[in-house]
């Protein structure tokens, strides 16, 4: 029989004898549900190469195929609102995460509507500027050398019904921004040199029962100094700005675009005094092309926009705007 069954098996064709076969007779004489018990389900799931049929299965025409107003019309939504159980849902939400990440949302989208109301003036400021100073549209760079990656200047000529925010990221920035940002930080060294003096009167008059001594003045004079130097120093050796900066979204750079190091915050903060005694020295965020103060000058820093992980948008201009609706109005007549 070995050697005879190969021989017979050459011999059937087993295309006819598929074709012979009568798939519906097979199908009736089956007992399918015999058949599904003894299938070992797991066994075949096994087997089973999801991947591969997830990747020969057509979606888009299994989709396309289905009838969605009936599967909704056949669904008993009220059976499966009863089922689910709400308490276990509420108790796998994080409802603290959540809650914190919509305040943090807001406070940041409020925070910005500000900033850029702010970075609005000061592109008013640098256009008036530039028309007294009859500078050339384009003359002045917007950003130091390593933080210009594209030319995203917005074009005064630009289509009237396309003006959007711009993201000036890594421009510097401006002189109205830099101003408040300079009175707010002046503001903090005050109040904070305030409350460490209010801090020493009750050591040397509570605790150790001295009244105030004749170098008080000294002493209260060499705190404010030594409190001024360290806010401006520290914070912007550290981060690349202070608090006040921080909240404006601006940020100490060298003059390169490269991140400051110490030294140079150091010289800054050191220097920073004799901008605040001579106000001229002031002069160069209005009118310099890099807009930097003397202290920014001497330290070879400069400060650009920079709202961390977003983008620095800067509304268009209340000129820009204007021109826009004049050349619109000339196009439509």
């Amino acid at each position: 029989m070995g050697r005879v069954a190969p021989v017979v098996m050459r011999q059937i064709d087993t295309n006819d004898l598929v074709d012979s076969l009568d798939v519906n007779v097979i199908a009736e004489s089956l007992d399918l549900d015999a058949l599904v018990d003894r299938l070992d389900l797991d066994e075949l799931v096994k087997h089973l190469d999801v991947n591969m049929i997830a990747n020969r299965l057509d979606l888009d025409a299994l989709l396309g195929r289905m009838d969605v107003n009936m599967i909704a019309e056949r669904l008993d939504m009220d059976l499966l609102i009863d089922r689910l159980d709400v308490n276990m849902i509420a108790e796998r939400l994080d409802m603290a995460k959540l809650t914190a990440g919509a305040t943090q949302d807001v406070a940041a989208s409020g925070l910005d509507l500000v900033r850029r109301q702010i970075m609005r003036i000061d592109a008013t400021v640098d256009g008036v500027t530039g028309r007294i100073l009859h500078r050339k549209p384009g003359s002045r760079p917007v950003a130091p050398p390593e933080l210009i990656d594209r030319d995203d200047v917005l074009d005064s000529n630009e289509d009237p019904r396309r003006l959007q925010r711009r993201d000036v990221s890594g421009h510097y920035a401006g002189p109205v921004t830099r101003g408040i940002g300079i009175f707010g930080d002046l503001v903090a060294v005050a109040g904070l040199q305030a409350v460490l003096a209010w801090f020493a009167l009750v050591v040397f008059g509570v605790v150790f029962d001295v009244d105030e001594p004749g170098w008080g003045r000294w002493l209260a004079l060499v705190a404010l100094g030594s409190v001024f130097f360290a806010w401006f120093w520290i914070p912007i050796a550290l981060f690349g700005r202070t608090v006040a900066m921080a909240v404006l979204g601006i940020a100490v750079v060298r003059r390169d675009g490269g991140i400051v190091d110490a030294r140079r915050a150091f010289v800054r903060a050191l220097f920073f005094p004799v901008s605040l005694i001579v106000p001229l020295c002031f002069i160069g965020l209005v009118v310099g092309k890099e807009r930097r103060a003397f202290h920014d000058v001497v330290a070879g820093t400069t400060v650009v926009y920079d709202w961390g992980g977003r983008d620095a948008q800067q509304p268009v201009t209340i000129r820009q705007q204007l021109s826009a609706r004049v050349r619109l109005r000339s196009e439509e007549a």
